[in-house]
């Protein structure tokens, strides 16, 4: 795993954690009431009022899960696989450099943990955390609060995929 997060990244690896995106826990837990209250239908109808909202324009779709990646010099959204466990591919969907990094948060929760990631530019990426990815959130937190290592190729924040 952490070869192919490094090839992806053109870099060692520093922190990783798997994320969802933001609001899919509120998502699921409206879909399961929808279908305990009304059935299919309401179901489909509690997903998509709880998705109105909720979408980072500035981050593409990534999935149910996604790989937050941090070298020296950048910050990286990786697509994953399913597998016996969910795992990092090679293919990065989005990548910025550490220095246009204005600001970190991670606002801890009992269950759902959330991490916004805002740059010098006004874009922003928001996730959500699940309980069990907290403590390698957190370690992604304290890499990206310590100063970049390097300067990276690019100066702005990319969209990679499609």
């Amino acid at each position: 795993m952490a070869d192919k997060v490094a090839n992806a990244l053109g870099a060692p690896q520093l922190a990783g954690t798997l994320v969802n995106p933001k609001g899919y826990a509120r998502k699921a837990v409206a879909r399961v009431a929808g279908r305990e209250v009304a059935g299919f239908v309401g179901s489909v109808a509690a997903g998509l009022a709880a998705g109105a909202k909720d979408t980072a324009p500035d981050l593409p779709d990534f999935g149910r899960v996604g790989y937050v990646a941090v070298s020296g010099a950048e910050v990286a959204v990786l697509k994953t696989k399913m597998g016996w466990k969910m795992t990092p591919t090679e293919e990065v969907l989005a990548r910025a450099p550490r220095s246009e990094l204005a600001s970190v948060d991670f606002d801890e929760g009992r269950m759902v943990s959330h991490l916004t990631l805002q740059f010098a530019n006004g874009r922003q990426w928001n996730f959500d955390v699940p309980r069990t990815d907290k403590k390698t959130a957190k370690a992604v937190v304290a890499a990206l609060e310590s100063p970049p290592s390097a300067s990276p190729q690019e100066t702005t924040v990319t969209e990679q995929g499609g």
